[in-house]
């Protein structure tokens, strides 16, 4: 057996997953090998991304498919195993990726023709730093000029703004013994940081509110989050404690992510280093570890916790400035992308709403790559009114 023949079937079973589908054996095959290796996965993610299928698009009529197919492999035969990858990405940034992405195989092998996505005047932008701060006496400040700013709040912490980072520190000497809280919120289609007065950074996604007190005192450091928030948290002895909805998220020093936004059903909790402890509220009490690598889903409505090991990158991509969907729902997607562009969805179909896809794009890039991603695989058909965006099943 040639010893290329895995990694061409694994990128046929790549453009057969975007493209026409897969057999549920074809489905596991694909699912066995990402799980194999973390490389693998961000193999993966590097063929579907939104930069390489622009890439395709602009040069598939140009390329000779055979001859580039049988450069890519012969040079992949002559590589022993452990440097068989780091060839492959290197022939596949010119020639095999762009034609993978996005079903290109698909479109290469079954002569579909491409079909542009109708757009009147779209004006869906990505989002970009911007919140209103309240602060403790119940003054608001928006933080949506890049202009440096620096606030004071009644027991002489002082607040350092900076574009998009607000910087909480200690005062000298404390001028009132009671404790006093800011909350921030962050609308769509925006994302603001903070440094909280322990050091503890928080990455803050739109649509999230988050309430906090200007400095920690006593045996605990709680803070209060709906939306979703990525934590990196100081270690100082003092157990830190995210309380949402129905679940309380209690660290001592580490990094996760936390995903309570109201209209999802669940509180999703992602642990990326160090050790948490998850205690649900109601009438299913009780509490559980986590551990690097694993991911507590608590739903609301039954008060059930699940915990499975994940890809971390799937869902921290965003404070990373990237957006990383793996066999995810149509639906989902469109929510996820349309709290940070602010947009509307419209599904005539609601079949598709259930249409799966994967792929990754630029946070900050227009949301259009995403769209001809989607289309680009058969599967429906897009139009664009503005901020508006109709998916309509392809028959």
């Amino acid at each position: 057996m040639e010893i290329y023949s895995p990694y061409k079937k694994i990128a046929r079973l790549i453009a057969g997953e975007i493209g026409p589908g897969l057999t549920q054996e074809e489905k596991k095959e694909l699912a066995d090998w990402l799980n194999e290796d973390l490389k693998n996965k961000e193999l993966f993610n590097r063929i579907k991304s939104s930069a390489n299928y622009r890439k395709w698009a602009e040069t598939r009529g140009k390329i000779n498919l055979h001859p580039s197919w049988e450069n890519l492999f012969q040079a992949i035969q002559k590589e022993k195993k452990r440097t068989m990858f780091r060839r492959m990405l290197k022939y596949a940034a010119v020639v095999c990726f762009p034609l993978i992405v996005a079903g290109g195989i698909y479109y290469i092998f079954n002569q579909v023709p491409e079909q542009a996505i109708t757009s009147q005047t779209t004006e869906i932008r990505p989002g970009c730093n911007k919140a209103v701060l309240v602060l403790n006496d119940g003054e608001s400040v928006a933080l949506d000029s890049p202009d440096d700013l620096l606030l004071k709040e009644k027991d002489g912490t002082t607040i350092q703004k900076t574009e998009g980072l607000l910087n909480y520190t200690k005062p000298v000497q404390k001028l009132t013994k009671v404790p006093l809280f800011n909350t921030i919120s962050i609308p769509r289609g925006g994302e603001y940081n903070l440094i909280l007065a322990d050091g503890t950074r928080v990455f803050l996604n739109a649509m999230s509110k988050f309430k906090y007190p200007v400095q920690f005192t006593g045996a605990t450091r709680e803070v209060e989050l709906t939306g979703e928030a990525y934590f990196e948290v100081t270690h100082s002895g003092t157990p830190f404690i995210v309380k949402t909805n129905g679940m309380d998220v209690e660290v001592m020093g580490t990094s996760f992510n936390v995903n309570a936004y109201e209209n999802t059903g669940k509180v999703v909790t992602t642990l990326v280093e160090g050790k948490v402890k998850i205690e649900s509220k109601g009438p299913v009490a009780g509490s559980r570890l986590l551990y690097p690598d694993e991911q507590a889903v608590f739903d609301l409505t039954d008060h059930r916790v699940d915990v499975n090991k994940v890809d971390v990158n799937l869902y921290t991509a965003w404070k990373e400035g990237k957006f990383i969907f793996y066999d995810t729902r149509l639906e989902d997607i469109m929510n996820t992308l349309t709290r940070w562009y602010s947009a509307d969805v419209i599904f005539s179909d609601p079949e598709a709403k259930e249409l799966h896809f994967s792929g990754s794009i630029d946070r900050y890039g227009d949301i259009q790559q995403i769209l001809e991603i989607i289309q680009s695989t058969n599967k429906v058909e897009i139009e664009i009114n503005k901020t508006t965006i109709l998916f309509k099943r392809k028959k």
